[in-house]
């Protein structure tokens, strides 16, 4: 068991003994099946590796492949590239996404500095974007 855990979840909800989850920011006390569903499409595809999401983006596989965009974090590089909420990725710099796995390998080799483009379907146009890393 991990105490320290334990004592984290006990201090951020105040309750002992029911289940606790925390999702990002949010403290869901007890089973809240509506309240996790909705958290749950929310942060669908967001990386849990140390760092978080290098994109900003909240995002989860799309219907007929590509990665959909539910949400971009403002200051992020997602918002400096213009992504949009209902984006679908389909490519970065060439190569093709089609699940939340491939995009998360492919932008985990960016460098600093250096140039990143997506592909992106918006409401039914193919357009590509370029930022900065």
């Amino acid at each position: 068991m991990d105490h320290q855990a334990l004592q984290e979840m006990v201090r951020r909800s105040g309750q002992m003994g029911v289940p606790v989850i925390i999702v990002g920011d949010e403290v869901i006390v007890g089973f809240d099946r509506p309240r996790l569903e909705r958290l749950a499409v929310q942060h669908a595809g967001e990386s849990t590796r140390p760092g978080g999401p290098r994109l900003g983006l909240r995002v989860r596989d799309a219907p007929g492949g590509g990665v959909e965009v539910g949400g971009v974090r403002a200051g992020s590089l997602g918002e400096r590239l213009g992504v949009q909420a209902g984006d679908v990725i389909e490519a970065v710099s060439g190569q093709p996404v089609r699940t939340v796995a491939d995009l998360e390998r492919l932008t985990e080799r960016l460098q600093t500095g250096q140039r990143l483009e997506l592909t992106v379907r918006r409401q039914g146009r193919v357009t590509s974007l370029t930022a900065l890393r």
